[in-house]
């Protein structure tokens, strides 16, 4: 699932080539990801000139002029990626946006997945609840995040509503990073702990939107980036810990599995 990383670079990348383009037409192929009729996206989408393209958590926001929105959610293993002038989009496209240029892009959505169409003064249920970016908060509004919060601290960063845009491949390496098991409580973290749990969420995220994001997504122009999990213990069960050389552990937390060293991540 793309998070916050691939959402920014594809945004980035978006917003550096189509700004400016006119919307010819729009092909869909999946009604079910939408939040309108069909018929309103071809009433409100097609002419429409794409002014910028922003990420905001999970989401694409692509703002068209006369102030209407697309949201863009790729949920499970989706994709969204540039066409050239002329170009054919894979069978597996779920939405195809053809410009004026006879360039456009596609969307192919794996599991689930959303492209919403906001109208002008038109509320978004989905992401007027979200939380902050992480990558803006300072330490001190974290504090204020997790203060009288209760429950377990990888749940409660997976939630949303509390931050957006982190999710369970890239909760693995922070945890593992600030030495925390997923399932230690909120109140019973330490200044120190809560202060390197900030400083791994900014370091993991940053890092791997300087290298591209993630090896195992697609950006816009369809190439993967170059951040792998090389030094970290997601995803190698039976492996050892690089740090203490223990033996990595799978373990169940909630609805999702989480990779720990029990030695440098105890409960």
């Amino acid at each position: 699932m793309p998070e916050l990383p691939e959402i920014v670079i594809i945004a980035e990348q978006m917003n550096r080539i189509l700004p400016g383009k006119k919307i010819q037409d729009i092909s869909i192929f999946q009604p079910k990801c939408l939040n309108h009729p069909e018929k309103d996206y071809h009433d409100h989408v097609s002419g429409k000139i794409i002014n910028s393209i922003k990420p905001f958590g999970k989401w694409i926001e692509i703002n068209l002029d006369g102030n209407d929105r697309l949201m863009v959610n790729l949920g499970m293993g989706g994709e969204i990626c540039y066409l050239k002038a002329n170009e054919f989009p894979p069978e597996k496209s779920r939405i195809v946006l053809r410009f004026t240029d006879r360039t456009g892009f596609f969307i192919t959505l794996w599991w689930f997945g959303y492209f919403h169409l906001v109208l002008k003064g038109e509320n978004h249920p989905m992401t007027h609840s979200l939380g902050p970016d992480p990558l803006m908060l300072s330490y001190e509004n974290f504090e204020e995040i997790l203060h009288g919060r209760k429950g377990g601290i990888k749940s409660f960063i997976l939630n949303q509503k509390r931050i957006r845009g982190i999710g369970n491949f890239y909760i693995q390496e922070i945890l593992f990073r600030a030495r925390l098991h997923p399932l230690r409580e909120i109140p019973s973290l330490s200044s120190k702990e809560k202060k390197r749990l900030f400083n791994a969420i900014q370091n993991v995220l940053t890092n791997s939107i300087k290298l591209g994001s993630s090896s195992y997504e697609l950006d816009f122009f369809g190439e993967r980036g170059r951040y792998r999990l090389d030094q970290s213990i997601a995803y190698k069960e039976s492996a050892v810990c690089p740090v203490c050389k223990s033996k990595i552990q799978k373990i169940k937390t909630g609805s999702t599995m989480q990779y720990i060293c029990p030695k440098c991540q105890k409960l």
